[in-house]
């Protein structure tokens, strides 16, 4: 953390409890707004009951959450005042409103709905961006209808609690003065509500006169209008092949990482930057189902047929083309010279699935000691990506462009020495993305390419240390010639 990030949560900012109101005509007008009954009622405070207020409360609020084997969401929160004080909460968060930020605003909600409106709040929050949310953010937050925020349901709620309140409520980060007793004390107690075995009853709900709906016109853009009209469409229809890639990648990287990922966890990992775009589009076909292989060709009178593997005859899938086939030479001959390239350094190949594939850009690999292992883990992705991506190309080459001509069909040679060029064309690509003056901020580290391609280059001893602006540098794979060939 910097600097000024420091000192930023040090600062005590102060929530605003005034109910927005247009400060121009244009400014009133909102789109998508949730129709409701009339209601007479003016959003108002709670009235200051007579005699002296309470003293100032002072909580430290905390959060966690995590995916449990099963990929099923856990949130919990916890909510610390004092030692043995019985207004200490710890609540559970109920799996559809399960994010990694849900806990600590659950808390939030719960204690500030336990204690006197006129009571006022010093709230210690871990999370900088929920702070930020209540305080800066929080006119743009509302302008757009929380459109991108992931707990739009239980910040909406919390705001409005908050606005209801008569007295002050302020807020500080966990980088404030404070006993370190108060952080550990709130995380137990969030620990402690994640481990509950039944979920508590949240408030979802809020007062019509203190809801506000709509995205404000005068700041809408396309992104935002689209959004909105995809939100108020009907939820489309889950598609069965991509519930089964997703539920098969999420128990392979499990077996690898230990942790099961959640969707959107999986999802990010396929536009991963450093991952061409070819093979992103792969990955995302591959994950959906997309491609026309299969059963896609069973519901097609007369083309049946085409839903068969061209060298086996059963049915084809991509998990049958990538790994399956027993008479594909391509990709036997692939994953054989990936698994022989991976053990120049590392001890043991790890097992391939199709799960594997589609989640690979989430793989950690970890040492003995439990510490992960960058260049191990970078060259196992670039390995299972480039492998996988090249044996459909292969596949599609020999059933379209052959035509199942069987003369034409790859050799094992040839299938080899396309393997070794992809792997070279990565290897390359690697070292010009190294270029700062180029690429700034997106230039790989040089550090990190070699320790990615350390020990797997040919001739490696007679290089530098730093061979990334060395000519000639190429893994340390031989190609081999066609059989026939006399050059």
């Amino acid at each position: 953390m910097s600097n000024e990030e420091n000192q930023e949560e040090q600062i005590t900012t102060v929530f605003d409890p005034t109910f927005p109101s247009p400060e121009s005509l244009e400014a009133g007008f909102r789109a998508f707004v949730i129709p409701r009954p009339p209601h007479s009622t003016s959003a108002h405070q709670a009235p200051k009951p007579p005699g002296d207020p309470p003293q100032l409360v002072n909580i430290t609020i905390a959060g966690t959450h995590l995916v449990d084997k099963d990929g099923d969401y856990m949130s919990g929160g916890g909510a610390w005042l004092g030692k043995e004080d019985s207004r200490n909460l710890s609540i559970k968060i109920p799996s559809h409103l399960a994010t990694p930020g849900a806990g600590e605003i659950a808390a939030f909600l719960a204690i500030a709905s336990s204690l006197p409106n006129n009571a006022p709040l010093n709230v210690m929050v871990k999370s900088n961006k929920l702070r930020k949310d209540l305080t800066t953010n929080l006119p743009r937050l509302e302008d757009t209808d929380w459109m991108d925020h992931p707990d739009r349901v239980l910040m909406t709620v919390l705001v409005s609690q908050l606005r209801t309140r008569s007295a002050l409520t302020t807020l500080m980060g966990w980088k404030a003065p404070m006993p370190k007793t108060n952080a550990d004390e709130a995380m137990t107690l969030a620990t402690t509500g994640m481990n509950k075995p039944t979920h508590d009853s949240v408030k979802t709900t809020i007062d019509p006169s203190l809801e506000l709906t709509g995205l404000k016109l005068n700041i809408g853009t396309q992104r935002l209008f689209y959004k909105s009209i995809k939100k108020i469409q009907t939820t489309p229809k889950s598609r069965r092949l991509t519930l089964m890639n997703m539920a098969m990648t999420q128990y392979a990287v499990c077996n690898m990482n230990r942790t099961t990922p959640t969707n959107e966890q999986i999802w990010s990992s396929i536009r991963n930057c450093e991952t061409p775009i070819n093979i992103r589009g792969f990955l995302w076909k591959c994950l959906h189902g997309a491609y026309k292989i299969g059963e896609f060709w069973d519901k097609i009178p007369n083309c049946e047929n085409r839903g068969k593997c061209s060298l086996c005859d059963l049915p084809e899938s991509m998990e049958h083309i990538l790994l399956d086939c027993n008479q594909s030479s391509a990709s036997r001959v692939i994953w054989e010279a990936a698994a022989d390239l991976w053990k120049k350094r590392e001890a043991n190949w790890p097992q391939i699935r199709f799960g594997t594939i589609l989640g690979c850009n989430l793989a950690v690999l970890k040492d003995i000691k439990g510490k992960k292992k960058l260049g191990a883990t970078r060259l196992f992705k670039i390995l299972v990506l480039e492998s996988a991506h090249l044996i459909w190309k292969l596949r599609c080459e020999r059933v379209i462009k052959f035509g199942g001509d069987k003369e034409k069909y790859h050799s094992d040679p040839e299938i080899l020495n396309r393997w070794i060029h992809a792997i070279n064309m990565r290897l390359k690509f690697d070292r010009l993305l190294t270029d700062s003056k180029r690429y700034g901020k997106k230039a790989i580290k040089i550090d990190t390419v070699l320790k990615t391609w350390s020990s797997l280059l040919k001739d490696e001893d007679n290089l530098p240390d730093n061979w990334i602006h060395q000519k000639g540098v190429l893994v340390g794979m031989t190609s081999r010639r066609p059989p026939g060939r006399t050059r």
